[in-house]
């Protein structure tokens, strides 16, 4: 897994965390959820990127 997974997973276990732990506005939880639609879409690329690299590798 690279780096950039690492982080966004982070990033994502992170906006969980606030969404189910705290008292959060309709404003705040609208933002932390396109952010999360953001990075997940970014992970997809990411790791579709990696699988085309070991592929060319092989």
């Amino acid at each position: 897994m690279s780096a950039r997974l690492r982080e966004i997973s982070q990033r994502l276990r992170e906006i969980t965390s606030q969404l189910q732990g705290e008292e959060v506005g309709d404003e705040i939880a609208a933002q932390l959820a396109a952010e999360a639609a953001d990075l997940s879409a970014e992970a997809v690329e990411e790791a579709n990127r990696e699988a085309r690299q070991q592929a060319s590798a092989e």
